[in-house]
């Protein structure tokens, strides 16, 4: 989606476009917590480039052509680009049956491309000819008016995305044919574009802009849309500093909690746009997952989906968007309204929380009868399943360390489990009062990842969104890698602080990647224990996009005691080789990282009581 191959190069600079600073003005303080409260949206790429199914000369047997970035991808001339629209007619638009698909995803508000970047304005525009009602064989009118009326109908709230300063078809856009100024495009197509969306359309409750540079054009954009929609939520990636959320890079999910109002837009397959081949997509327990995962670090997510070259809604993702809502339907009280909790990520999954109530998201089942909740210092008045209508009570104790809460101390437990994401409502008194310093839990995995290390010493983080290839000749560019690098210098360390309320033998798995060329020599150590490990190259050519592989070091004996020490460490000096990049195919230039932690897991070994 933010990504460009054409002059001028921005691939270096996408991290710079996505602008993830904002400057929220004071009268924004309701609509920030109303947006914040949505906390789930869905986001549409109906692009023009889906005319094209594709399919350009045999490009795309050399190259993923990115869906709605066919024409740059695939250098596509601006009047060949205009010919094949003009016989494209997505007949099978039905307004209702989009708002149908959307509503039943459980969203709270929708964002719409009115624009991308090859410049066809996705509805009935009086600024020029340049539109999908007069440019192409379509029939049916203006598309943005219809879904807005029909969405907002369902109780879903409406908005638009605008490519403000990437278009390659208008002269003056960037990335377009030259003859104008950025300023001219501005005057002539984009804020007359914006003028229209936020006056004739109704109330809009999100303008999500992309790509945005310079900081005058940022202005010029974000003054209009205020004056004519005053709590219309921007987003940062307007550029210069400004809006009113921030976005996270595509596909990016944070790893830890961030203060204030931001969101991640995350797609549903591997592109934005419909892209014939790709049949990648995520389950809707994935989904589910993400989402609580996001709420949980004090995010929203903006879920994408991209209807085909007739105007349809694939089955596929009518399907995964259903799922999601039937999850919501007696789950919603966990995701809509509440905010982040203290803890970071537990061994089961995560929480969210309202005042007076703690919300447990169980990603994966205690194996024994009892879940373990650490650090919990707020006195309990109640513990049940939230899908469970009657609220039966579920039995708890106060144990070393925090709570239990017995799953099974109800018959009918199995009835309220999910697979996916099963939710502990926990009632409390007071203020929530938690302890977040981790607690081994003695049953499930306990995971320790760079970003919630407690000490980090010559180290860097990143989070990167790296290519992968799939079955189908394309590079998935969803998934991101959180790591900590910097290896290379002697004194890097990485220290996570624990406690553990009894004895016990762990297993320990360090998650790495290895791009040196040679085996990296490293040492974990709990109090005066050291456990040595040779970890061994992960990448062997240049077209191995596997890169991170889990090794198992060894086992420690953790003993009862409440302020341990994990650390990782290298004890040899890491080759500074590199492995060949396969990154040079889209990013020329680029260099990875040569030796990347993602995290140390200690897998306990506990003999049940008997």
């Amino acid at each position: 989606m933010t990504e460009q191959a054409d002059k001028p190069d921005l691939a270096a600079e996408m991290e710079n476009l996505w602008h993830k600073e904002t400057q929220q003005r004071d009268t924004m303080t309701e609509a920030i917590r109303e947006w914040r409260d949505d906390g789930f949206g869905i986001f549409m790429h109906f692009s023009a480039s889906t005319a094209f199914q594709g399919r350009y000369k045999g490009e795309e047997l050399k190259r993923d052509l990115w869906g709605e970035w066919l024409m740059v991808r695939a250098e596509i001339p601006i009047p060949e680009y205009e010919e094949q629209l003009r016989a494209w007619n997505p007949d099978q638009f039905d307004a209702d049956e989009w708002a149908d698909a959307v509503a039943a995803s459980g969203c709270r508000y929708f964002v719409y491309t009115a624009k991308h970047h090859d410049g066809l304005a996705m509805y009935k525009s009086e600024v020029g000819p340049y539109n999908i009602v007069e440019h192409t064989a379509f029939e049916k009118g203006d598309i943005f008016g219809q879904l807005t009326d029909a969405v907002r109908a369902r109780g879903v709230k409406p908005g638009f995305y605008y490519s403000h300063h990437l278009d390659w078809h208008e002269p003056g856009g960037a990335g377009g044919p030259e003859g104008k100024t950025l300023d001219e495009y501005a005057d002539a197509i984009a804020l007359p574009h914006l003028e229209e969306l936020t006056t004739k359309y109704g109330r809009q409750h999100v303008v999500w802009f992309d790509c945005g540079r310079p900081e005058e054009l940022a202005k010029k954009c974000e003054a209009l849309v205020h004056k004519n929609q005053p709590d219309i939520m921007v987003c940062s990636r307007i550029g210069g500093g400004l809006g009113d959320f921030s976005s996270e890079g595509d596909c990016q999910v944070p790893p830890v909690r961030i203060e204030g109002a931001w969101e991640s837009c995350m797609t549903l397959t591997q592109h934005w746009a419909w892209f014939p081949e790709d049949r990648d997509h995520k389950p809707a327990g994935d989904v589910i997952q993400m989402l609580a995962a996001i709420r949980s670090r004090g995010g929203n997510l903006l879920l994408n989906i991209g209807p085909d070259v007739r105007g349809r809604i694939a089955t596929r993702d009518q399907a995964i968007l259903k799922q999601i809502g039937d999850w919501l339907t007696p789950n919603g009280d966990a995701i809509f309204g509440v905010r982040a909790t203290p803890y970071g990520d537990l061994p089961w999954g995560v929480c969210t929380f309202r005042p007076g109530t703690l919300y447990l998201h169980l990603f994966e089942l205690p194996s024994q009868d009892t879940l373990f909740l650490p650090g919990f210092q707020s006195p309990i008045k109640q513990a049940y399943f939230l899908s469970d209508e009657n609220k039966q009570s579920l039995q708890f104790r106060s144990v070393p360390g925090g709570i239990e809460i017995d799953l099974t101390s109800m018959p009918n437990f199995p009835t309220f489990v999910d697979a996916d994401d099963t939710i502990i409502a926990l009632e409390y008194e007071g203020e929530l009062k938690v302890d977040p310093k981790p607690v081994l839990d003695h049953d499930l995995d306990n995971c320790f990842i760079p970003a919630l290390a407690s000490e980090r010493k010559a180290l860097e983080l990143r989070s990167f969104r790296r290519p992968q290839f799939i079955d189908h000749g394309t590079n998935a560019y969803c998934p991101h890698d959180d790591y900590a690098h910097g290896f290379d210098t002697p004194e890097a360390e990485l220290a996570w602080h624990f406690s553990s309320t009894n004895a016990n033998a762990f297993f320990v798995n360090v998650e790495y990647a290895n791009l040196t060329g040679q085996p990296v020599q490293a040492k974990l150590s709990v109090g005066d224990q050291e456990l040595t490990a040779t970890l061994p190259v992960t990448v062997t050519h240049d077209r191995d996009r596997r890169w991170f592989r889990t090794e198992i070091a060894g086992h420690l004996q953790i003993e009862a005691g409440d302020d341990q020490r994990l650390t990782f460490e290298v004890t040899e000096p890491v080759s500074t080789d590199r492995m060949p990049s396969y990154l040079a195919d889209d990013k020329p230039g680029t260099e990875h990282d040569g030796f990347m932690i993602k995290s140390i897991t200690l897998k306990s070994l506990a003999p049940l009581a008997y």
